[in-house]
């Protein structure tokens, strides 16, 4: 698991959460993580196949190992059918980050 995107999707869905119970879809979280090309920069290539796998792994293994709920069982797909929302075990993990960032 990519540990700096990992600890972003999941500090993101805390202060959503911390607003309300709320999810988000997959769009919200893409628009978290891939850059955005500047309206100006023609020269700049986003590798968007590079990013819908790290993406798609990413949320895969917080799915697993329960950080993260999904409004859909059948799997990772990208759509807006999908809302993923932070677990209290999620929550707990990212109050443990935060922790251990606040000791370094």
């Amino acid at each position: 698991m990519q540990t700096e995107i990992a600890s972003a999707i999941l500090a993101r869905l805390a202060s959503v959460s911390s607003e309300g119970p709320s999810a988000v879809s997959m769009s919200q979280i893409k628009m978290w993580i891939v850059p955005q090309e500047s309206e100006h920069d023609h020269d700049y290539n986003i590798n968007d196949s590079y990013f819908e796998v790290l993406l798609s792994r990413t949320i895969g293994d917080l799915l697993a190992k329960g950080y993260i709920a999904c409004s859909v069982r059948d799997g990772v797909e990208d759509g807006d059918g999908q809302m993923f929302s932070l677990t209290a075990k999620g929550a707990r993990y990212v109050e443990e980050l935060a922790a251990a960032s606040l000791e370094q």
